[in-house]
């Protein structure tokens, strides 16, 4: 049984996260949504929320937490696979608004390097703005001196990468950093891996993953063993039973406006014969081990008697019209079927 991971990283600038994400997606083929490649990409594309956002950027604000919010949730949603989610979130409303879209962390992988080795890297960090690719001289240097390795563009280095600025960001980071490690951390998912350089962090971080993955796969196999028990002791309810989306017993129901058990339940199809009786009141089967024996029908009435329970269709024979109610079976023959169908009865 395949199990869906959905990791967040946290890390403070120059602390490695994006080298450790490059990592995580590869071992673990996740999907890698950082919220910054999403502002570009909806820039890029100009959708409605691209727009907003460009319009922020060109009067030289800063992005709205509800247009981030909205796109990354928007980002989400669309995910089928495992995904590590990069950069979000950064507030408690933006963790609140995960959970208020059912949208669920299963770990947060926090990243604690000491800041003097972060400054330091800092002072090697070569950065292409137009994609975000990061280079560092000492441990990940570009291809060609200067040169983003993809598009042959010039990099840059930021002036706010400077040892004061780098500090005052940092201590900044701790404080924003400091309320979404304890929401998260107050569920029991959060796991921080400390040390000075990527290599040293990363088989930590890969061994704990590989672990918590495993452990998801065998606590969700044996969820889905043991539901499967209670399903199969649980009394059966009659075919008129209605189950919530998420309830287990619900596998053994059919959708659509009849919820009909499909072990023992005929087919419904339209081209079932109508049930001709000769009595004024028959029983049509609900039936047997569906829980409910017998729901009896009154044919007085000139018309068809459409069974909810059954599917099936009644009529008085004296009321029967081969032009207009199509092909039928006697009611003795219905009896028969069901006996055969529903009770495991020899004919």
């Amino acid at each position: 049984m395949a199990s869906k991971l959905r990791l967040v990283i946290l890390g403070a600038p120059g602390s490695g996260k994006g080298t450790i994400s490059s990592r995580i997606i590869n071992e673990f083929k996740m999907a890698h949504l950082s919220s910054g490649d999403i502002l570009r990409s909806n820039v890029q594309k100009k959708t409605e929320l691209g727009l907003r956002v460009q319009d922020s950027i060109s009067k030289g604000q800063l992005v709205s937490d509800d247009i981030i919010t909205r796109l990354v949730i928007q980002e989400l949603k669309k995910m089928r696979t495992n995904w590590l989610l990069d950069g979000f979130p950064r507030n408690l409303n933006q963790c609140n608004a995960l959970e208020n879209e059912n949208i669920f962390i299963d770990k947060v992988i926090n990243l604690e390097v000491p800041f003097d080795e972060i400054t330091n890297r800092l002072k090697h960090r070569w950065i292409h703005p137009p994609s975000g690719r990061v280079y560092n001289l000492e441990f990940n240097p570009p291809k060609v001196p200067r040169k983003d390795d993809i598009t042959g563009e010039p990099l840059i280095q930021r002036p706010d990468d400077s040892e004061d600025v780098v500090l005052k960001r940092l201590n900044i980071y701790s404080q924003q950093i400091r309320p979404i490690l304890e929401f998260y951390g107050s569920k029991g998912l959060v796991e921080s891996f400390t040390g000075r350089t990527s290599d040293y962090l990363w088989p930590l971080i890969k061994n704990k993953i590989h672990d918590f993955k495993l452990n998801k796969e065998i606590s969700e196999i044996k969820l889905y063993e043991e539901k499967k028990i209670m399903a199969s002791k649980e009394p059966i309810t009659h075919t008129g039973q209605k189950y919530s989306p998420d309830d287990y017993r619900k596998i053994r129901f059919e959708t659509g406006p009849k919820l009909v058990n499909k072990n023992f339940a005929i087919d419904l199809i339209k081209e079932d014969p109508v049930v001709v009786c000769d009595q004024r009141t028959i029983w049509s089967s609900g039936g047997g081990p569906l829980g409910h024996p017998k729901i009896f029908i009154n044919l007085s009435n000139n018309h068809v008697h459409d069974c909810q329970y059954s599917g099936r269709k009644f009529i008085m024979r004296k009321f029967y019209d081969p032009s207009q109610h199509g092909k039928s079976i006697d009611y003795k023959d219905y009896l028969v079927e069901m006996n055969q169908k529903e009770f495991g009865m020899a004919a």
